[in-house]
């Protein structure tokens, strides 16, 4: 199991298909109880932000003992999450919940 990809940049665009070896997304498929076929990267495409994120934690945190990038993978992710709740928190002081 591996990262196939360091470029950390643009993740909003980007999927779990983008960073795992194929069986780094079989296992965590197999951790959330999913198939491929449900979670394709059209999924992707029309799910929130926070749910993209978060299967990226979630590839990066089940990596983090097997590929020494999955650290930097990780930190990219949470920082990405922090931008996303400091906007949600900023939208809902002006009344707008985005969620």
């Amino acid at each position: 199991m591996k990262l196939i990809s360091t470029d950390f940049s643009n993740l909003g665009e980007k999927t779990i298909y983008d960073f795992g070896d194929d069986e780094a997304i079989d296992e965590l498929l197999k951790e959330h109880k999913s198939t491929r076929e449900h979670i394709t990267r059209d999924f992707f495409d029309i799910a929130d932000s926070m749910v993209r994120f978060n299967w990226m934690r979630d590839l990066a945190s089940m990596l983090l003992h097997v590929d020494p990038n999955a650290k930097k993978f990780f930190k990219a992710v949470e920082k990405e999450l922090d931008k996303y709740f400091k906007h949600r928190d900023k939208m809902f002081a002006k009344g707008i919940i985005i969620d």
